[in-house]
């Protein structure tokens, strides 16, 4: 027993008799008398505690004590409350107002804390406070048990262990002080939305305390956990488990993650799942550095919503602009068809808005498509604005493109104060500053605009234009310029119905194409949409130097021609022509002109034919079909059908036809000719001039200003006064010439076998001359020459090459000569000699000449043979053998065969 236990026990004893003597006396009756005694700022001091009150009670006979505002030390550890009671065993117990430190930085905040001798353990089973300065951690239980020097911890019910940036929950914690590390176990709950403990006194449960917490702005945390413990070195929390957790506005789910409380960074790892609003997303793991307001996702990020799903490369979500970003390829599609491609896209829930970007948005769906470089869209006022190109369109080729745009998908509403097209499959209206109000239906263009065709082959300008969707009224008031494929049209105020398809641009109509050389007036435009375009007159058109009157031209659009009923005059009085044509057709398109009952006619030309087709776009060539007719002064071509080509002049009968040129009339069953160039081309020619030569052959070609070629079946004549010249071959060239502007034959040669006859003459040869102006024959190549006197007889010829004349009767031979004459009565005589020459009436050779007649066979140095009265004269060395009776031919043959 301690000194200050028996000074104790001694006043008790003391006390206790003073009352009962001074206030009972003596002589009255007194019942059993409870021994307490009171010390007023007492210590109290034992092996295991050191206490100080401002009142202690003891109460001796049950040894137990009991001290109001005190303070006990126990193993270091500082406990104080309103009551502390000592009981026989020595446990103590503290209530009301506890406060706690220990020596390793808790401090303790209780209504209710026992301290069990024997275990060394406080236990409280009461809402409880713990907090550990050094290491920032709170701790909140119902139920708290730990050693007095709370190396160890055990909380459960309601436990909370806080920090500044979140709290745990969980029905059970574990605080182990030599590894630093609080472990938790069952319904671990993460939040940072726990209130103030306020006075540990009152509070009933620490459940109470969840969802109490005045600071809505601050970003949400909370979460489910199956295991986590939290090192209170590192600032650690970790999730080994699985765990589903939100941050902000975003969602983390996974097998692991490690939170660091210091820098807020943490990393989820292992089947990660990445939430935001209602989309879900499979991530490869999830990331947020030491003191950075992002949070970056990895991987490629694959899931979405019931509706939209969604593929990308990374994403990121910002806390402090609460901005949410995906991007590197990102691809998106919707249960609905829909599906976009874009490089990055944002979105905040601060402001409701997304911006994307990329390279190409490109979007897609059943009815609408658009393609931008970047799009920014209000959830809230629905508007998409964009200050980039875009491009959008539907099913219908229906659309918008430009750089500048504000649409609102709630009213349809759209704004550009930039150059915008607001196009169909067939136009395009390009203007800016348009302002389209859907409840009005109007849309309204107030600077210079312009219209052009899909193909670019026409455009329409005006200075504003307004256009009711509603009523279909289109309004274009001022001057309006329209450009079709070249040709420029000028009026004024335009005015168009959409519904009814009707319109009109109010005159005059002044119009030009400067490549077409033409220009021209009309009265005005009427429109019918989808059926007509009516040119009103007079039409007056001009191109080059012709003019044309036309009383109406309407444009359909069933055919795509222009059509003018009533006969078109046209007159040139630059080159004094003039002509009609009727019923015609022209196509835009294909630059054709088609036409009946055609006729022109100018000093030295003319045309004329039952249809014309015009072609003046490619291969440009003008047709006449039916008696067709065409002429250039003396000359002229006609047949079924002529066509004419514009750019090479040249002139085309593709059937049977006759051409008239110069001197000669060719027919044919197909021809080409070129009056300027001179070329002709035809099939199975027939030429006749008008001095008499005639030519035929299956094809002729070539230039009558030098040479035309005659192939298959060549027949030749030329009309002679000494008698005319025949020819026959496989190919003859025929040489022309011009004289005094004149066409005329030169020369004809024949380089295959053929046939030159004139008279009783006759020379066949594989290569002959004809020369019509120097009137000779030459030939080569074993020319035969054959003279036929009739009953008179005949005469052979034959040498290397000859030389006729038209005009004579003299045939010069050259080399190897040989000549054999054959009387009225089959008497021969053979020549042979180096040269000679052959007439009529003689055959004169020179040069080892040889005679053989039925005599003798005579050699000299000439020879000549009077073919009419049979005579031979022989000159120089001459030398006479004379033969038995046999034909000169045999005896020459004889002669020859002996000399082998």
């Amino acid at each position: 027993m301690t000194k200050k236990k028996i000074i104790y026990i001694v006043l008790g004893v003391v006390a206790l008799v003073l009352v009962y003597f001074n206030y009972y006396g003596s002589d009255k009756e007194v019942g059993d008398i409870k021994k307490i005694v009171e010390t007023i700022n007492a210590v109290y001091e034992s092996d295991d505690y050191h206490v100080e009150a401002e009142k202690e009670i003891d109460y001796l006979d049950e040894k137990e004590s009991k001290f109001e505002k005190a303070k006990a030390i126990i193993q270091g550890m500082i406990l104080s409350g309103d009551n502390v009671f000592l009981d026989k065993d020595k446990n103590l117990t503290l209530d009301t107002n506890i406060l706690g430190i220990s020596p390793n930085g808790w401090e303790i905040k209780a209504s209710e804390l026992k301290f069990n001798k024997e275990t060394k353990e406080l236990v409280s089973t009461k809402p409880m406070y713990a907090k550990n300065e050094e290491k920032g951690v709170e701790i909140l239980a119902n139920k708290f048990k730990t050693t007095i020097s709370m190396d160890n911890i055990t909380l459960e019910d309601g436990v909370v262990i806080k920090n500044k940036l979140f709290s745990i929950l969980a029905d059970k914690a574990n605080y182990d002080n030599n590894t630093k590390i609080i472990t938790l176990e069952g319904n671990i709950k993460l939040s940072n939305r726990i209130g103030e403990v306020g006075d540990i006194n009152t509070l009933k449960d620490v459940k109470s305390l969840e969802n109490t917490s005045n600071n809505k702005k601050e970003k949400e945390i909370s979460g489910t956990f199956s295991k986590v413990y939290f090192n209170l070195n590192e600032r650690n929390l970790y999730a080994t488990d699985g765990f589903d957790m939100k941050y902000d506005e975003v969602g983390l789910k996974g097998k692991d993650i490690v939170l660091n409380e210091t820098t807020q960074s943490f990393k989820v790892t292992g089947d990660v799942k990445f939430t935001y609003q209602d989309y879900i997303f499979d991530v490869s793991y999830i990331e947020k550095e030491p003191n950075s307001d992002i949070i970056n996702v990895y991987g490629q990020i694959k899931g979405g919503n019931p509706i939209y799903s969604v593929l990308a490369d990374k994403g990121e979500y910002n806390i402090n602009d609460k901005k949410i970003r995906i991007f590197g390829n990102v691809d998106i599609t919707s249960t609905k068809g829909e599906k976009l491609n874009l490089d990055n896209f944002v979105y905040s829930s601060e402001t409701k808005e997304a911006d994307m970007y990329g390279n190409k948005i490109k979007y897609t769906s059943p009815t609408n498509n658009l393609e931008a470089e970047y799009i920014h869209y209000n959830t809230v006022t629905k508007e998409i604005t964009t200050d980039k190109p875009f491009d959008s369109w539907n099913e219908k080729g229906e659309g918008i493109t430009g750089t500048n745009i504000v649409y609102n998908l709630g009213t349809k509403d759209f704004y550009s104060k930039e150059n915008i097209t607001v196009k169909n499959k067939d136009y395009g209206l390009t203007t800016k500053n348009v302002t389209y109000k859907e409840e009005t239906g109007i849309l309204s263009a107030p600077e210079p605009y312009v219209i052009k065709s899909t193909d670019e082959t026409s455009t329409i300008n005006g200075k504003s234009i307004t256009y009711n969707k509603k009523t279909g009224e289109l309004t274009s008031p001022g001057e309006i310029i329209l450009n079709n494929k070249g040709t420029i049209m000028k009026g004024h105020d335009l005015v168009y119905n959409n519904i009814s398809g009707l319109g009109k641009l109010q005159g005059p109509i002044p119009f030009e194409n400067k490549e077409d050389k033409m220009s021209g007036t009309a009265k005005e435009i009427i429109i019918k949409k989808g059926d007509y375009v009516d040119l009103i007159g007079p039409i007056k058109v001009k191109q080059d130097t012709t003019n044309m009157l036309v009383d109406n031209a309407r444009y359909s659009y069933k055919d795509e021609l222009v059509h003018v009923n009533t006969p078109v005059k046209f007159n040139d009085p630059v080159k004094s022509m003039v002509g009609s044509v009727s019923s015609a057709t022209y196509s835009p398109k294909d630059s054709i002109l088609k036409g009946t009952n055609f006729n022109m006619k100018e000093p030295d030309r003319s045309a004329k034919a039952q249809s014309i087709v015009l072609y003046n776009k490619e291969n440009r060539r003008l047709e006449l079909i039916g008696n067709a007719y065409l002429s250039s002064g003396k000359d002229n071509i006609s047949g079924p059908k002529i066509v004419y080509y514009l750019d090479t002049k040249d002139a085309e009968t593709p059937t049977n036809s006759i051409i008239h040129y110069d001197q000669y009339t060719v027919k044919s069953t197909y021809g080409k000719v070129n009056k300027e160039s001179g070329e002709i081309f035809v099939k199975n020619a027939d030429v006749k001039s008008l001095d008499g030569n005639d030519f035929s052959s299956n094809q002729a070609k070539g230039n009558i200003n030098n040479v035309v070629h005659f192939t298959g079946n060549v027949k030749g004549k030329s009309k002679q006064k000494e008698g005319d010249v025949y020819f026959t071959g496989d190919k003859a060239d025929l040489y022309m010439s011009k004289v005094n502007n004149k066409y005329e034959a030169k020369k004809v040669i024949v380089n295959t076998k053929s046939t030159f006859t004139q008279l009783n003459r006759k020379i066949v040869s594989n290569y002959m001359e004809l020369d019509l102006i120097k009137k000779e024959v030459y030939a080569k190549d074993k020319p035969v020459l054959t003279i036929d006197d009739g009953e008179k007889g005949n005469t052979l010829v034959k040498a290397d090459d000859v030389t006729g004349y038209i005009d004579k009767e003299l045939i010069k031979l050259n080399k190897n000569v040989y000549v054999k004459n054959i009387n009225e009565k089959k008497e021969e005589t053979v020549l042979t000699a180096d040269r000679g020459t052959v007439t009529k009436q003689m055959a004169d050779v020179y040069d080892r000449v040889k005679v053989v007649t039925k005599d003798s066979v005579i050699t000299a140095n000439e020879g000549h043979y009077d073919i009419v009265n049979r005579k031979i004269r022989a000159k120089g060395n001459v030398h006479v053998d004379y033969t038995s009776d046999k034909s000169a031919s045999s005896i020459f043959n004889d002669m020859t065969s002996n000399k082998k």
